[in-house]
Protein backbone atom coordinates (compact mmCIF):
# COMPACT_ATOMS: atom_id res chain seq x y z
CA UNK A 1 0.00 0.00 0.00
CA UNK A 2 1.17 3.51 -0.72
CA UNK A 3 1.28 6.37 1.74
CA UNK A 4 0.52 9.91 0.63
CA UNK A 5 2.78 12.94 0.76
CA UNK A 6 2.08 15.44 3.52
CA UNK A 7 -0.28 18.12 2.28
CA UNK A 8 -1.96 16.08 -0.46
CA UNK A 9 -5.22 15.68 1.48
CA UNK A 10 -5.17 19.35 2.47
CA UNK A 11 -4.75 20.28 -1.18
CA UNK A 12 -7.69 18.11 -2.20
CA UNK A 13 -9.87 19.71 0.46
CA UNK A 14 -8.85 23.18 -0.66
CA UNK A 15 -10.17 22.41 -4.17
CA UNK A 16 -13.26 20.35 -3.36
CA UNK A 17 -16.00 21.47 -0.98
CA UNK A 18 -17.53 18.80 1.24
CA UNK A 19 -21.03 20.19 0.65
CA UNK A 20 -20.64 19.79 -3.13
CA UNK A 21 -19.57 16.15 -2.83
CA UNK A 22 -22.24 15.27 -0.26
CA UNK A 23 -24.83 17.11 -2.36
CA UNK A 24 -24.41 14.55 -5.15
CA UNK A 25 -26.03 11.93 -2.94
CA UNK A 26 -28.54 13.85 -0.80
CA UNK A 27 -30.44 17.11 -1.12
CA UNK A 28 -28.96 19.53 1.42
CA UNK A 29 -30.81 22.50 2.85
CA UNK A 30 -29.41 25.34 4.91
CA UNK A 31 -30.13 25.63 8.65
CA UNK A 32 -28.07 28.41 10.22
CA UNK A 33 -24.41 27.84 9.44
CA UNK A 34 -24.97 24.16 8.65
CA UNK A 35 -26.53 22.05 5.93
CA UNK A 36 -28.89 19.20 6.76
CA UNK A 37 -30.49 16.26 4.96
CA UNK A 38 -31.75 12.72 5.57
CA UNK A 39 -28.73 10.52 6.20
CA UNK A 40 -27.43 8.64 3.13
CA UNK A 41 -26.01 5.89 5.36
CA UNK A 42 -29.24 4.65 6.94
CA UNK A 43 -32.90 4.56 6.00
CA UNK A 44 -34.76 7.61 7.30
CA UNK A 45 -36.74 10.68 6.27
CA UNK A 46 -35.78 13.15 9.03
CA UNK A 47 -32.86 15.55 8.41
CA UNK A 48 -30.53 14.12 11.06
CA UNK A 49 -27.47 14.35 8.79
CA UNK A 50 -25.53 17.59 9.30
CA UNK A 51 -22.68 19.07 7.27
CA UNK A 52 -20.42 21.82 8.60
CA UNK A 53 -18.93 23.48 5.48
CA UNK A 54 -16.61 25.71 7.48
CA UNK A 55 -15.12 22.86 9.49
CA UNK A 56 -15.27 20.36 6.63
CA UNK A 57 -17.05 17.69 8.69
CA UNK A 58 -20.33 15.77 8.63
CA UNK A 59 -22.20 14.01 11.42
CA UNK A 60 -25.43 11.98 11.62
CA UNK A 61 -27.33 12.26 14.89
CA UNK A 62 -29.17 9.04 14.02
CA UNK A 63 -26.51 6.47 13.10
CA UNK A 64 -23.45 8.49 14.29
CA UNK A 65 -21.75 8.32 10.89
CA UNK A 66 -19.07 11.01 10.91
CA UNK A 67 -15.92 12.21 9.20
CA UNK A 68 -14.49 14.58 6.64
CA UNK A 69 -14.64 14.83 2.85
CA UNK A 70 -12.35 11.83 2.32
CA UNK A 71 -14.21 9.64 4.80
CA UNK A 72 -17.59 10.51 3.26
CA UNK A 73 -16.42 9.65 -0.25
CA UNK A 74 -14.82 6.43 1.01
CA UNK A 75 -17.90 5.29 2.93
CA UNK A 76 -20.53 6.23 0.33
CA UNK A 77 -18.60 4.39 -2.40
CA UNK A 78 -17.43 1.46 -0.28
CA UNK A 79 -13.77 2.20 -1.08
CA UNK A 80 -10.52 1.81 0.74
CA UNK A 81 -9.02 5.05 2.07
CA UNK A 82 -6.26 5.15 -0.58
CA UNK A 83 -8.76 4.58 -3.40
CA UNK A 84 -10.88 7.47 -2.15
CA UNK A 85 -7.87 9.79 -1.98
CA UNK A 86 -6.76 8.88 -5.50
CA UNK A 87 -10.27 9.28 -6.94
CA UNK A 88 -10.80 12.68 -5.34
CA UNK A 89 -7.32 13.80 -6.35
CA UNK A 90 -8.13 13.02 -9.99
CA UNK A 91 -11.39 14.91 -9.68
CA UNK A 92 -9.66 17.91 -8.10
CA UNK A 93 -6.86 17.90 -10.66
CA UNK A 94 -4.25 17.21 -7.99
CA UNK A 95 -1.25 15.06 -8.82
CA UNK A 96 -1.08 12.09 -6.46
CA UNK A 97 2.35 12.23 -4.92
CA UNK A 98 2.42 8.85 -3.23
CA UNK A 99 5.44 7.28 -1.66
CA UNK A 100 5.42 3.63 -2.65
CA UNK A 101 6.00 1.20 0.17
CA UNK A 102 9.27 -0.71 0.04
CA UNK A 103 8.91 -3.39 -2.64
CA UNK A 104 10.71 -6.65 -2.07
CA UNK A 105 12.42 -8.40 -4.99
CA UNK A 106 9.88 -10.29 -7.08
CA UNK A 107 6.86 -8.36 -5.78
CA UNK A 108 4.58 -6.22 -7.92
CA UNK A 109 2.95 -2.97 -6.90
CA UNK A 110 -0.75 -2.06 -7.03
CA UNK A 111 0.04 0.32 -9.88
CA UNK A 112 1.70 -2.44 -11.91
CA UNK A 113 -1.30 -4.71 -11.35
CA UNK A 114 -3.79 -2.03 -12.34
CA UNK A 115 -1.80 -1.19 -15.46
CA UNK A 116 -1.61 -4.83 -16.55
CA UNK A 117 -5.33 -5.36 -15.98
CA UNK A 118 -6.12 -2.19 -17.96
CA UNK A 119 -4.09 -3.59 -20.86
CA UNK A 120 -5.67 -7.04 -20.50
CA UNK A 121 -9.26 -5.83 -20.57
CA UNK A 122 -8.67 -3.86 -23.78
CA UNK A 123 -6.88 -6.86 -25.29
CA UNK A 124 -9.79 -9.20 -24.51
CA UNK A 125 -12.29 -6.67 -25.89
CA UNK A 126 -10.39 -6.47 -29.19
CA UNK A 127 -10.29 -10.27 -29.46
CA UNK A 128 -14.05 -10.47 -28.86
CA UNK A 129 -14.73 -8.16 -31.80
CA UNK A 130 -12.25 -10.01 -34.05
CA UNK A 131 -12.89 -13.21 -36.06
CA UNK A 132 -11.46 -15.19 -33.12
CA UNK A 133 -14.38 -14.02 -30.97
CA UNK A 134 -17.15 -15.27 -33.27
CA UNK A 135 -18.13 -18.14 -30.96
CA UNK A 136 -18.37 -15.82 -27.96
CA UNK A 137 -20.41 -13.23 -29.87
CA UNK A 138 -22.82 -15.98 -30.96
CA UNK A 139 -23.19 -17.14 -27.36
CA UNK A 140 -23.91 -13.63 -26.13
CA UNK A 141 -26.48 -13.10 -28.87
CA UNK A 142 -28.13 -16.40 -27.98
CA UNK A 143 -28.32 -15.27 -24.32
CA UNK A 144 -29.88 -11.98 -25.43
CA UNK A 145 -26.98 -9.76 -24.33
CA UNK A 146 -26.99 -6.53 -26.34
CA UNK A 147 -23.94 -4.75 -27.71
CA UNK A 148 -24.50 -1.76 -25.40
CA UNK A 149 -24.38 -4.08 -22.39
CA UNK A 150 -21.25 -5.78 -23.72
CA UNK A 151 -19.58 -2.40 -23.96
CA UNK A 152 -20.87 -1.12 -20.61
CA UNK A 153 -19.49 -4.15 -18.75
CA UNK A 154 -16.35 -4.38 -20.95
CA UNK A 155 -16.88 -8.06 -21.83
CA UNK A 156 -14.12 -9.77 -23.77
CA UNK A 157 -12.86 -13.09 -25.10
CA UNK A 158 -9.67 -14.97 -24.25
CA UNK A 159 -8.68 -16.90 -27.38
CA UNK A 160 -7.40 -20.46 -27.49
CA UNK A 161 -3.75 -19.44 -27.86
CA UNK A 162 -1.47 -20.21 -24.94
CA UNK A 163 0.71 -17.12 -25.32
CA UNK A 164 -1.48 -14.39 -26.84
CA UNK A 165 -1.90 -12.18 -23.78
CA UNK A 166 1.59 -13.06 -22.53
CA UNK A 167 3.20 -11.79 -25.72
CA UNK A 168 1.03 -8.69 -25.78
CA UNK A 169 1.97 -7.77 -22.21
CA UNK A 170 5.62 -8.37 -23.08
CA UNK A 171 5.28 -5.97 -26.03
CA UNK A 172 4.04 -3.38 -23.54
CA UNK A 173 7.16 -3.84 -21.37
CA UNK A 174 5.60 -6.10 -18.72
CA UNK A 175 7.66 -9.13 -17.73
CA UNK A 176 6.40 -12.70 -17.43
CA UNK A 177 7.00 -12.98 -13.69
CA UNK A 178 5.04 -9.79 -13.08
CA UNK A 179 2.19 -11.19 -15.18
CA UNK A 180 2.03 -14.25 -12.93
CA UNK A 181 1.93 -12.14 -9.77
CA UNK A 182 -0.78 -9.98 -11.30
CA UNK A 183 -2.89 -13.10 -11.86
CA UNK A 184 -2.92 -12.95 -15.66
CA UNK A 185 -0.29 -15.58 -16.47
CA UNK A 186 0.57 -19.01 -15.08
CA UNK A 187 3.75 -21.06 -14.82
CA UNK A 188 4.17 -24.65 -16.02
CA UNK A 189 6.09 -27.37 -14.17
CA UNK A 190 8.94 -26.77 -16.60
CA UNK A 191 9.05 -23.07 -15.75
CA UNK A 192 7.48 -21.67 -18.91
CA UNK A 193 4.87 -18.92 -18.82
CA UNK A 194 1.43 -19.05 -20.46
CA UNK A 195 -1.97 -17.32 -20.40
CA UNK A 196 -4.10 -18.16 -17.35
CA UNK A 197 -7.36 -17.60 -19.28
CA UNK A 198 -7.89 -19.41 -22.61
CA UNK A 199 -11.08 -19.94 -24.63
CA UNK A 200 -13.20 -18.12 -22.09
CA UNK A 201 -15.75 -15.34 -22.10
CA UNK A 202 -14.18 -12.69 -19.88
CA UNK A 203 -16.14 -10.73 -17.27
CA UNK A 204 -14.01 -7.90 -15.82
CA UNK A 205 -14.41 -7.20 -12.11
CA UNK A 206 -14.02 -3.52 -11.27
CA UNK A 207 -13.50 -1.51 -8.13
CA UNK A 208 -15.67 1.50 -7.38
CA UNK A 209 -13.32 3.73 -9.31
CA UNK A 210 -14.03 1.72 -12.47
CA UNK A 211 -10.57 0.13 -12.57
CA UNK A 212 -10.38 -3.53 -13.56
CA UNK A 213 -8.91 -5.54 -10.69
CA UNK A 214 -9.74 -9.16 -11.66
CA UNK A 215 -11.56 -11.37 -14.15
CA UNK A 216 -14.08 -14.14 -14.18
CA UNK A 217 -13.75 -16.43 -17.20
CA UNK A 218 -16.58 -18.68 -18.43
CA UNK A 219 -15.86 -21.66 -20.63
CA UNK A 220 -18.34 -22.19 -23.47
CA UNK A 221 -17.38 -25.85 -23.66
CA UNK A 222 -18.60 -27.67 -20.54
CA UNK A 223 -16.22 -30.57 -21.21
CA UNK A 224 -13.10 -28.41 -21.26
CA UNK A 225 -11.91 -27.54 -17.78
CA UNK A 226 -13.97 -25.85 -15.05
CA UNK A 227 -17.01 -23.90 -16.18
CA UNK A 228 -15.76 -20.79 -14.36
CA UNK A 229 -12.18 -19.76 -13.70
CA UNK A 230 -11.62 -16.69 -11.54
CA UNK A 231 -8.57 -14.56 -10.86
CA UNK A 232 -6.27 -15.54 -8.03
CA UNK A 233 -5.57 -13.09 -5.22
CA UNK A 234 -3.22 -10.24 -6.09
CA UNK A 235 -2.15 -6.92 -4.54
CA UNK A 236 -5.36 -5.37 -5.93
CA UNK A 237 -7.82 -8.23 -5.51
CA UNK A 238 -8.87 -10.23 -2.45
CA UNK A 239 -11.49 -12.92 -2.88
CA UNK A 240 -14.71 -12.29 -1.02
CA UNK A 241 -14.38 -8.50 -0.92
CA UNK A 242 -15.84 -7.39 -4.26
CA UNK A 243 -19.12 -7.74 -6.14
CA UNK A 244 -19.70 -8.07 -9.86
CA UNK A 245 -21.34 -5.02 -11.43
CA UNK A 246 -21.10 -2.85 -8.32
CA UNK A 247 -19.31 -0.10 -10.22
CA UNK A 248 -22.05 0.03 -12.86
CA UNK A 249 -24.82 -0.16 -10.23
CA UNK A 250 -23.48 2.20 -7.58
CA UNK A 251 -25.32 5.39 -8.57
CA UNK A 252 -28.62 3.61 -9.12
CA UNK A 253 -28.23 1.85 -5.76
CA UNK A 254 -27.66 5.15 -3.99
CA UNK A 255 -30.77 6.56 -5.69
CA UNK A 256 -33.04 3.57 -4.95
CA UNK A 257 -31.58 3.02 -1.45
CA UNK A 258 -31.52 -0.74 -2.06
CA UNK A 259 -29.71 -3.32 -4.17
CA UNK A 260 -30.84 -6.41 -6.05
CA UNK A 261 -28.22 -9.05 -5.28
CA UNK A 262 -28.01 -12.14 -7.47
CA UNK A 263 -25.54 -14.93 -8.24
CA UNK A 264 -24.46 -15.16 -11.88
CA UNK A 265 -22.62 -12.82 -14.22
CA UNK A 266 -25.29 -13.11 -16.92
CA UNK A 267 -28.06 -12.58 -14.35
CA UNK A 268 -26.51 -9.19 -13.54
CA UNK A 269 -26.27 -8.27 -17.22
CA UNK A 270 -29.91 -9.21 -17.83
CA UNK A 271 -31.13 -7.24 -14.83
CA UNK A 272 -29.37 -4.12 -16.07
CA UNK A 273 -30.71 -4.61 -19.63
CA UNK A 274 -34.27 -4.85 -18.35
CA UNK A 275 -33.98 -1.65 -16.32
CA UNK A 276 -33.04 -3.01 -12.89
CA UNK A 277 -29.80 -1.04 -12.80
CA UNK A 278 -29.45 -1.27 -9.01
CA UNK A 279 -28.21 -4.87 -9.40
CA UNK A 280 -24.92 -6.64 -8.72
CA UNK A 281 -23.74 -10.18 -8.07
CA UNK A 282 -21.68 -12.26 -5.67
CA UNK A 283 -18.56 -13.72 -7.20
CA UNK A 284 -18.82 -17.49 -7.17
CA UNK A 285 -18.57 -17.89 -3.39
CA UNK A 286 -20.92 -17.51 -0.44
CA UNK A 287 -21.71 -13.92 0.48
CA UNK A 288 -19.11 -12.57 2.91
CA UNK A 289 -19.10 -9.97 5.69
CA UNK A 290 -16.73 -7.86 3.61
CA UNK A 291 -19.16 -7.80 0.69
CA UNK A 292 -22.06 -6.86 2.97
CA UNK A 293 -19.95 -4.10 4.51
CA UNK A 294 -19.21 -2.77 1.01
CA UNK A 295 -22.94 -2.71 0.23
CA UNK A 296 -23.77 -1.03 3.55
CA UNK A 297 -21.92 2.09 2.42
CA UNK A 298 -24.44 2.51 -0.40
CA UNK A 299 -27.79 1.05 0.65
CA UNK A 300 -29.92 0.23 3.68
CA UNK A 301 -31.65 -2.82 2.16
CA UNK A 302 -30.56 -5.86 0.16
CA UNK A 303 -33.07 -7.81 -1.96
CA UNK A 304 -31.80 -11.32 -2.68
CA UNK A 305 -32.70 -12.90 -6.04
CA UNK A 306 -31.23 -16.39 -6.10
CA UNK A 307 -32.18 -19.42 -8.19
CA UNK A 308 -35.46 -21.14 -7.38
CA UNK A 309 -33.91 -24.53 -6.55
CA UNK A 310 -32.67 -26.20 -3.37
CA UNK A 311 -29.17 -24.74 -3.76
CA UNK A 312 -30.65 -21.29 -4.32
CA UNK A 313 -32.81 -21.53 -1.20
CA UNK A 314 -29.80 -22.64 0.85
CA UNK A 315 -27.70 -19.74 -0.47
CA UNK A 316 -30.54 -17.29 0.22
CA UNK A 317 -30.83 -18.49 3.83
CA UNK A 318 -27.09 -18.12 4.41
CA UNK A 319 -26.97 -14.71 2.72
CA UNK A 320 -30.04 -13.31 4.47
CA UNK A 321 -28.58 -14.36 7.81
CA UNK A 322 -25.31 -12.62 6.95
CA UNK A 323 -27.06 -9.41 5.87
CA UNK A 324 -29.38 -9.19 8.89
CA UNK A 325 -26.59 -9.76 11.41
CA UNK A 326 -24.66 -6.85 9.83
CA UNK A 327 -27.52 -4.48 10.56
CA UNK A 328 -29.07 -4.11 7.09
CA UNK A 329 -32.64 -4.74 6.03
CA UNK A 330 -33.18 -7.76 3.79
CA UNK A 331 -35.86 -9.23 1.56
CA UNK A 332 -35.86 -12.49 -0.40
CA UNK A 333 -37.43 -12.73 -3.86
CA UNK A 334 -38.79 -16.23 -4.40
CA UNK A 335 -38.34 -17.29 -8.05
CA UNK A 336 -40.37 -20.11 -9.60
CA UNK A 337 -38.92 -23.59 -9.08
CA UNK A 338 -36.01 -24.31 -11.41
CA UNK A 339 -35.72 -20.76 -12.80
CA UNK A 340 -33.14 -18.03 -12.45
CA UNK A 341 -33.64 -14.30 -12.90
CA UNK A 342 -32.28 -14.37 -16.46
CA UNK A 343 -34.83 -16.96 -17.58
CA UNK A 344 -37.68 -15.12 -15.82
CA UNK A 345 -36.82 -11.84 -17.54
CA UNK A 346 -36.46 -13.28 -21.03
CA UNK A 347 -39.52 -15.51 -20.75
CA UNK A 348 -41.93 -13.13 -19.01
CA UNK A 349 -40.37 -9.67 -19.12
CA UNK A 350 -39.72 -7.09 -16.39
CA UNK A 351 -43.37 -6.98 -15.29
CA UNK A 352 -43.07 -10.50 -13.92
CA UNK A 353 -39.99 -9.62 -11.91
CA UNK A 354 -41.68 -6.47 -10.62
CA UNK A 355 -44.54 -8.67 -9.42
CA UNK A 356 -42.12 -11.03 -7.68
CA UNK A 357 -40.39 -8.07 -6.05
CA UNK A 358 -43.75 -6.85 -4.74
CA UNK A 359 -44.22 -10.30 -3.17
CA UNK A 360 -40.71 -10.46 -1.67
CA UNK A 361 -40.51 -12.03 1.78
CA UNK A 362 -38.98 -10.24 4.75
CA UNK A 363 -35.46 -11.60 5.29
CA UNK A 364 -35.97 -12.69 8.90
CA UNK A 365 -39.32 -14.33 8.09
CA UNK A 366 -37.64 -16.20 5.25
CA UNK A 367 -34.82 -17.42 7.50
CA UNK A 368 -37.21 -18.61 10.21
CA UNK A 369 -39.42 -20.39 7.69
CA UNK A 370 -36.46 -22.15 6.07
CA UNK A 371 -35.06 -23.19 9.45
CA UNK A 372 -38.37 -24.70 10.53
CA UNK A 373 -38.75 -26.52 7.20
CA UNK A 374 -35.21 -27.79 6.71
CA UNK A 375 -33.76 -28.38 10.19
CA UNK A 376 -34.40 -31.04 12.79
CA UNK A 377 -35.99 -29.78 16.05
CA UNK A 378 -32.71 -30.24 17.95
CA UNK A 379 -30.94 -27.97 15.43
CA UNK A 380 -33.47 -25.14 15.58
CA UNK A 381 -32.19 -23.83 18.93
CA UNK A 382 -28.60 -24.20 17.71
CA UNK A 383 -29.38 -22.01 14.68
CA UNK A 384 -31.14 -19.42 16.85
CA UNK A 385 -28.15 -19.17 19.21
CA UNK A 386 -25.76 -18.88 16.28
CA UNK A 387 -27.84 -16.16 14.62
CA UNK A 388 -28.23 -13.99 17.71
CA UNK A 389 -24.57 -14.48 18.66
CA UNK A 390 -23.57 -12.73 15.45
CA UNK A 391 -25.46 -9.58 16.47
CA UNK A 392 -22.75 -7.38 17.92
CA UNK A 393 -25.01 -4.61 19.23
CA UNK A 394 -27.23 -5.04 22.25
CA UNK A 395 -30.11 -3.05 20.73
CA UNK A 396 -30.10 -5.36 17.71
CA UNK A 397 -30.37 -8.36 20.04
CA UNK A 398 -33.17 -6.75 21.98
CA UNK A 399 -35.04 -6.31 18.69
CA UNK A 400 -34.40 -9.78 17.26
CA UNK A 401 -34.58 -12.16 20.24
CA UNK A 402 -38.38 -11.98 20.71
CA UNK A 403 -38.97 -12.27 16.95
CA UNK A 404 -36.62 -15.26 16.56
CA UNK A 405 -38.14 -17.05 19.55
CA UNK A 406 -41.71 -16.49 18.35
CA UNK A 407 -40.92 -17.43 14.75
CA UNK A 408 -39.24 -20.72 15.75
CA UNK A 409 -41.77 -21.68 18.45
CA UNK A 410 -39.21 -21.26 21.26
CA UNK A 411 -39.82 -19.83 24.69
CA UNK A 412 -38.06 -16.48 24.80
CA UNK A 413 -36.67 -17.21 28.28
CA UNK A 414 -35.26 -20.53 27.02
CA UNK A 415 -33.45 -18.73 24.21
CA UNK A 416 -32.08 -16.05 26.55
CA UNK A 417 -30.77 -18.69 28.99
CA UNK A 418 -29.08 -20.59 26.17
CA UNK A 419 -27.47 -17.39 24.96
CA UNK A 420 -26.25 -16.48 28.44
CA UNK A 421 -24.38 -19.79 28.69
CA UNK A 422 -22.72 -19.49 25.32
CA UNK A 423 -19.10 -18.56 25.87
CA UNK A 424 -18.81 -16.89 22.49
CA UNK A 425 -21.77 -14.61 23.22
CA UNK A 426 -20.43 -13.65 26.64
CA UNK A 427 -17.10 -12.73 25.04
CA UNK A 428 -18.85 -10.68 22.37
CA UNK A 429 -20.90 -8.82 24.99
CA UNK A 430 -17.77 -8.16 27.05
CA UNK A 431 -15.92 -6.83 24.01
CA UNK A 432 -18.91 -4.68 23.05
CA UNK A 433 -19.12 -3.20 26.57
CA UNK A 434 -15.41 -2.41 26.61
CA UNK A 435 -15.52 -0.81 23.16
CA UNK A 436 -18.54 1.31 24.16
CA UNK A 437 -17.12 2.48 27.53
CA UNK A 438 -16.53 6.29 27.33
CA UNK A 439 -13.71 7.98 29.29
CA UNK A 440 -14.64 9.62 32.56
CA UNK A 441 -16.88 12.64 32.12
CA UNK A 442 -14.06 14.94 33.23
CA UNK A 443 -11.75 13.50 30.59
CA UNK A 444 -14.42 14.05 27.96
CA UNK A 445 -14.76 17.71 28.89
CA UNK A 446 -11.00 18.27 28.70
CA UNK A 447 -10.63 16.46 25.39
CA UNK A 448 -13.68 18.25 23.95
CA UNK A 449 -12.05 21.58 24.75
CA UNK A 450 -8.77 20.46 23.13
CA UNK A 451 -10.63 19.44 19.97
CA UNK A 452 -12.81 22.54 19.70
CA UNK A 453 -10.02 25.03 20.42
CA UNK A 454 -6.78 23.64 18.97
CA UNK A 455 -4.96 26.95 19.53
CA UNK A 456 -4.90 26.15 23.25
CA UNK A 457 -3.16 22.79 22.90
CA UNK A 458 0.29 24.16 23.68
CA UNK A 459 -1.14 25.80 26.81
CA UNK A 460 -2.73 22.48 27.77
CA UNK A 461 0.63 20.76 27.36
CA UNK A 462 2.33 23.28 29.62
CA UNK A 463 -0.38 22.97 32.27
CA UNK A 464 0.07 19.17 32.47
CA UNK A 465 -2.96 17.96 30.49
CA UNK A 466 -1.58 14.40 30.14
CA UNK A 467 -1.35 13.92 33.92
CA UNK A 468 -4.87 15.26 34.44
CA UNK A 469 -6.49 12.59 32.23
CA UNK A 470 -7.62 9.62 34.29
CA UNK A 471 -7.92 6.82 31.72
CA UNK A 472 -5.40 5.26 29.36
CA UNK A 473 -7.84 5.67 26.48
CA UNK A 474 -8.10 9.41 27.11
CA UNK A 475 -4.31 9.74 27.40
CA UNK A 476 -3.84 7.93 24.07
CA UNK A 477 -6.42 10.19 22.44
CA UNK A 478 -4.64 13.28 23.77
CA UNK A 479 -1.33 12.01 22.39
CA UNK A 480 -2.89 11.72 18.92
CA UNK A 481 -4.27 15.26 19.14
CA UNK A 482 -0.81 16.58 19.99
CA UNK A 483 1.21 14.59 17.46
CA UNK A 484 -1.02 14.41 14.36
CA UNK A 485 -1.94 17.10 11.88
CA UNK A 486 -5.62 17.87 11.07
CA UNK A 487 -5.13 16.10 7.72
CA UNK A 488 -3.84 12.92 9.35
CA UNK A 489 -5.83 12.55 12.52
CA UNK A 490 -9.10 11.04 11.28
CA UNK A 491 -7.21 8.14 9.70
CA UNK A 492 -5.56 7.31 13.03
CA UNK A 493 -8.66 7.43 15.25
CA UNK A 494 -10.74 4.36 16.03
CA UNK A 495 -14.51 4.45 15.48
CA UNK A 496 -15.36 5.75 18.97
CA UNK A 497 -12.64 8.41 18.91
CA UNK A 498 -13.65 9.54 15.43
CA UNK A 499 -17.28 9.90 16.46
CA UNK A 500 -16.33 11.95 19.54
CA UNK A 501 -13.89 14.09 17.54
CA UNK A 502 -16.46 15.01 14.88
CA UNK A 503 -19.22 15.56 17.46
CA UNK A 504 -16.99 18.12 19.18
CA UNK A 505 -16.17 19.78 15.85
CA UNK A 506 -19.87 20.06 15.07
CA UNK A 507 -20.83 21.68 18.37
CA UNK A 508 -21.99 25.28 18.20
CA UNK A 509 -19.35 27.43 19.87
CA UNK A 510 -21.01 30.17 21.91
CA UNK A 511 -17.66 31.77 22.75
CA UNK A 512 -15.72 32.34 19.54
CA UNK A 513 -12.24 32.06 21.05
CA UNK A 514 -12.89 29.77 24.03
CA UNK A 515 -11.41 32.22 26.55
CA UNK A 516 -14.04 31.65 29.23
CA UNK A 517 -13.73 27.88 28.94
CA UNK A 518 -9.94 28.13 28.97
CA UNK A 519 -9.97 29.97 32.30
CA UNK A 520 -12.09 27.20 33.79
CA UNK A 521 -9.89 24.46 32.30
CA UNK A 522 -6.69 26.18 33.34
CA UNK A 523 -7.93 26.55 36.92
CA UNK A 524 -8.83 22.89 37.03
CA UNK A 525 -5.48 21.75 35.60
CA UNK A 526 -3.58 23.84 38.11
CA UNK A 527 -5.71 22.39 40.91
CA UNK A 528 -4.90 18.88 39.67
CA UNK A 529 -1.21 19.73 39.45
CA UNK A 530 -1.26 21.12 43.01
CA UNK A 531 -3.04 18.04 44.29
CA UNK A 532 -0.51 15.77 42.62
CA UNK A 533 2.37 17.76 44.11
CA UNK A 534 0.75 17.51 47.55
CA UNK A 535 0.36 13.76 47.14
CA UNK A 536 4.05 13.49 46.29
CA UNK A 537 5.08 15.59 49.30
CA UNK A 538 2.85 13.57 51.65
CA UNK A 539 4.42 10.35 50.37
CA UNK A 540 7.91 11.78 50.99
CA UNK A 541 6.78 12.92 54.46
CA UNK A 542 5.68 9.39 55.37
CA UNK A 543 9.06 8.08 54.26
CA UNK A 544 10.91 10.69 56.35
CA UNK A 545 8.88 9.77 59.45
CA UNK A 546 9.48 6.07 58.83
CA UNK A 547 13.24 6.66 58.83
CA UNK A 548 13.19 9.13 61.75
CA UNK A 549 14.57 11.99 59.64
CA UNK A 550 13.25 14.91 61.73
CA UNK A 551 14.91 17.73 59.71
CA UNK A 552 13.50 16.37 56.41
CA UNK A 553 10.09 16.05 58.05
CA UNK A 554 10.13 19.75 59.06
CA UNK A 555 11.21 20.80 55.56
CA UNK A 556 8.42 18.83 53.91
CA UNK A 557 5.78 20.11 56.35
CA UNK A 558 6.78 23.68 55.46
CA UNK A 559 6.50 22.94 51.74
CA UNK A 560 3.10 21.33 52.20
CA UNK A 561 1.86 24.35 54.18
CA UNK A 562 3.12 26.82 51.57
CA UNK A 563 1.57 24.81 48.71
CA UNK A 564 -1.76 24.45 50.48
CA UNK A 565 -1.92 28.18 51.20
CA UNK A 566 -0.81 29.16 47.70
Amino acid sequence: MSTFDQGLIAEIKSRLRIEDVVGRFVELRSVGNRLVAPCPFHQETKPSFSVNPEGGFYYCFGCQASGDLIEFYRAINGMEFGEAVEALAREAGVQVRSRAAVQRPGEVSRTQCLNQHALAVRFYQRVLSSPAGEQARAYLAQRGIRSATIEQFALGWASAGWNDLRDYLRSQNHGYEAGVRCGLLSTSAKGSFYDRFRERLMFPIMNLSGQVIAFGGRSLDDEQGPKYLNSSETPIYTKGEHLYGLYQARRSMAHHKHVLLTEGYVDVLSLHQFGFTQSCGVLGTALTREQVHRLSGLVARVDLIFDGDAAGHKAALRSAEMILTQGLQCRVVCLPEGQDVDSVLHASGPAMLESLLDQAVDGLDYCLRQVVITKAPKDVLVWAIGFVSQLHKLDWRAFYIPKVAAGLGLAEEELRQALAHKDGLIQIQGAARLAACPPAQRDRELLAFAIRFPTYRNNLLQEGMAKALTTERAQNFWQKLVELSPQEILRQLDAGEKQFYVQCQMRVQQDGNGQDEWEEVQGFLRHIQQRQELDTLHAELRTARLHGNFQEELRLLALIQDLAQG
